[in-house]
């Protein structure tokens, strides 16, 4: 049965749902290759599509029910074994079956949602959800696996399936994903319109024609702005303070009665629920003693003055391996080059 990847040309598009009552969410994908009538079944095959580095939604049918968190996809799908229980009236009365192929996908680092996104609330919201359904459906040729059912007869319900598509526009719809859109990002981001709480005006980066350069100006305006806080504050305790993030992974050290603490400082103009870091301060995190602060929230005028941030402390912070997700990758490139430029 051939799957319509229409997601495949967009790299935004990298998020799933998981429809289960399982009590193990979060630690793989897992379905028959076949339905009970032997089949090819276009939600069970999904699970062959998935790609490292998607992120994979839960819909718990037993506690909601609604999306209760999400997790990260490990690894390429591949063949496996299952004994599984089918859905539905027919299903339950047909009973386990005995072990059968099924597709496998390995995920990790299950974060549960701080707000699920409940049913109910979905219900709440349902004339916009199919909105913004309809609107994609005429943009996509093809089925696009949606995670929901529409009728005029019943209220919104998850699609009665394994595993669906979560179409981007619904992340970016709900407000109890934001850390689920951060964490799904490739490159620190700060928006480029102005921050509604300021009274300057900013033109957006399109409109001067240098808007990679004022991003960059924005950016380093931000982090200058949370280290100077951040040095400031500690100047007041009686701490020795040291701006070392030009040279040590890390950012700053600071020093009183003989001990030494390392800092490592996130600004932002934006709310932040992730974090982009490198290896080097993950490394340094897992083997030193260090103090994560995150100021967000600054807001930032037209001149690229910022005042204000919301402060938050992680004292002795360890950054867990199965928790970071990569957003870039650093490919060596082969010996098999043609020298020159390419012909037409």
């Amino acid at each position: 049965m051939p799957v319509n990847k229409w997601w495949r040309h967009d790299p935004n598009e990298r998020y799933w749902l998981e429809i289960t009552n399982r009590e193990d969410i979060g630690t793989n994908l897992l379905a028959p290759q076949r339905d009970d009538g032997g089949k090819p079944y276009w939600s069970y095959a999904l699970v062959r599509e998935v790609r490292p580095g998607d992120l994979v939604l839960h819909w718990d049918k037993k506690h909601g029910p609604g999306v209760v968190g999400y997790s990260r996809v490990q690894g390429e799908a591949f063949g496996s074994m299952i004994t599984w229980q089918s859905r539905g009236t027919y299903g339950r009365q047909r009973g386990a079956s005995g072990p059968e192929p099924a597709w496998q996908a390995p995920l990790g680092g299950y974060r549960q949602l701080k707000r699920p996104v409940t049913q109910a609330r979905l219900r709440d919201i349902e004339p916009r959800i199919q909105s913004l359904l309809d609107r994609l459906k005429e943009e996509v040729k093809g089925p696009l696996y949606l995670p929901f059912v529409f009728s005029e007869t019943r209220p919104l319900r998850a699609m009665q399936g394994y595993l669906t598509k979560f179409p981007r526009v619904l992340v970016e719809e709900l407000p109890e994903l934001l850390e689920l859109r951060q964490v799904a990002i490739s490159e620190p981001h700060e928006p480029s319109t102005p921050n509604l709480r300021t009274s300057s005006p900013l033109r957006s980066p399109e409109s001067t024609g240098y808007g990679r350069q004022r991003d960059a100006e924005r950016r380093r305006a931000v982090e200058r702005y949370a280290m100077d806080l951040v040095l400031g504050h500690y100047r007041s305790l009686g701490y020795e303070v040291e701006d070392v993030g030009d040279h040590s992974p890390w950012d700053i050290t600071v020093r009183k009665d003989g001990a030494e603490s390392h800092i490592e400082v996130k600004g932002s103009t934006t709310t932040r629920e992730a974090i982009d870091l490198t290896e080097g301060e993950v490394r340094h995190a897992e083997g030193l003693p260090t103090c994560l602060i995150v100021v967000d929230q600054i807001e930032l005028d037209a001149d690229l003055r910022c005042r204000g941030g919301r402060w938050r402390t992680w004292v002795d912070w360890t950054p867990s391996r199965e928790e970071l997700v990569a957003t870039a990758y650093r490919y060596p490139l082969p010996e098999d080059a043609r020298t020159g430029r390419p012909s037409a």
